[in-house]
């Protein structure tokens, strides 16, 4: 049997935005495996697709519970980056016939370049390459209709940006308690003599030239802007049918008070280090439900984060830990979340307005949010500098004039599913993988 093999980041956002596309491929005849880690194994195996662990040599995480010198772990990943293969247990294991490795693990798709299993890498996060007149997916700035404005402002923000991220690669290269993934993968390519073009002028990492690029995010959520040859838009590539646990389903369903507005929020499940930000703003969230006795908040805060540690919490105020997402989005009024691109997408598909609260700088939320405000989907808010008083203000505009919101996210979600970019991308990886059979006599 054909084998698709998932090169994944392990994070729940990103693993469930390749769940639509695993399953899909799993219909049209392939066995679908997933190379990740441990903690991902339950998630993998209960959607019906096989584990196979990373392995650990790579991971300076798991490393360091064994090494208690940082100087002899960050000596021990670059050996292994040089001298050992992150896939070939996997590939010797299945045998695929494509793997789909995830942007976030680009530095260990180098070691695919001269083998003889071809690969495809998707991004869950809108395009990433510079363009004229579009900013990097970090920064918050919306283009508007000043054209040379716009450029010299985009161009500002571009330089700015690319000269950070050079010299964060150059001084943690230089760093003996540090790693630079990307030097690495640069002296990888010198040493295999590799002429497969990349290109650095991206929000994050690098990206192949000639090597196809999935992206999953909608197409027509980003700003106007033109593409890359290498890249497929194949979103939204959101599973909204995934399994959802049924006793917390119920559990929620209970509490949920049909004679409110209800208000839901997250701030995602990836950004543990904003802990104490996260925790304020929860506190400051719930110091508006005190007084708003006609909404209801349900929140979940997070597995970092203990729900009993909010002590006297008002009546139409409900905690957990973590929530069935989807349930919720489909009977609740607003969320409030961080303006991660799986979130986004699934309250475009659920058709709820958003309140976002971009969280890290580093990612892709500052450039989402914008991109909700210029579509018209929702309002942005200051996580840090908004009062409760501002919280309240935002909430109530999004509830007062729901129906607005609400027409302009049908009005995007009608264009996305008109697309059929998903079933354009999937014709698209079949033909792939029969060319590529082709060429090696398979």
């Amino acid at each position: 049997m054909n084998t698709v093999l998932f090169a994944s980041l392990d994070s729940e956002s990103h693993l469930n935005a390749s769940l639509k596309l695993a399953n899909s491929l799993r219909r049209r005849g392939f066995f679908i495996a997933y190379l990740a880690k441990p903690r991902s194994k339950g998630k993998i195996r209960q959607n019906g697709f096989e584990f196979h662990p990373r392995l650990e040599d790579f991971q300076n995480e798991d490393l360091s519970l064994k090494l208690n010198e940082q100087k002899s772990l960050i000596k021990l990943v670059d050996k292994n980056y040089n001298t050992k293969n992150f896939f070939n247990p996997a590939i010797k294991r299945f045998n695929p016939v494509l793997i789909l490795v995830d942007a976030s693990l680009i530095y260990y798709s180098t070691h695919l370049i001269n083998g003889s299993t071809p690969f495809i890498t998707f991004s869950t996060k809108v395009c990433q390459n510079k363009a004229s007149g579009i900013p990097p997916f970090q920064s918050a700035y919306i283009p508007g209709n000043y054209p040379i404005f716009n450029y010299l402002k985009t161009e500002l923000i571009w330089a700015i940006h690319l000269f950070k991220k050079n010299r964060r690669e150059k001084r943690d290269d230089r760093n003996p308690l540090r790693i630079s993934w990307f030097k690495l993968a640069m002296r990888y390519l010198k040493k295999e003599k590799s002429q497969l073009k990349f290109t650095t002028k991206r929000s994050s990492h690098f990206g192949w030239v000639e090597i196809p690029e999935l992206i999953l995010s909608p197409r027509h959520f980003d700003f106007a802007r033109p593409f890359p040859d290498n890249q497929i838009h194949m979103g939204p590539v959101v599973d909204i049918h995934r399994k959802e646990d049924q006793c917390q389903m119920e559990k929620v369903t209970d509490l949920l008070d049909v004679t409110k507005k209800k208000v839901f929020c997250s701030m995602g499940s990836y950004d543990f280090k904003y802990c104490k930000e996260r925790i304020r703003f929860f506190v400051t969230l719930i110091n508006v439900f005190l007084l708003r006795k006609d909404w209801q908040l349900i929140l979940s805060t997070g597995n970092d984060i203990d729900p009993s540690g909010f002590r006297h919490l008002p009546s139409n105020v409900c905690l957990f830990q973590s929530v069935p997402q989807l349930h919720l989005l489909k009977n609740v009024d607003l969320m409030i979340s961080h303006a991660g691109m799986q979130s986004v997408t699934e309250c475009i598909l659920l058709e709820t307005p958003m309140l976002v609260f971009p969280l890290n700088p580093d990612l892709d939320q500052y450039g989402n949010a914008a991109r909700v405000v210029y579509h018209k989907l929702g309002i942005r808010g200051k996580l840090n500098q908004d009062s409760p008083k501002d919280l309240e203000m935002k909430i109530n505009q999004l509830l007062t004039k729901r129906g607005f919101y609400l027409r302009n996210i049908q009005e995007l979600k009608q264009k996305m599913l008109a697309s059929d970019d998903f079933e354009k991308g999937i014709a698209f990886i079949e033909s792939f993988i029969q060319i590529r059979g082709e060429l090696h006599g398979v």
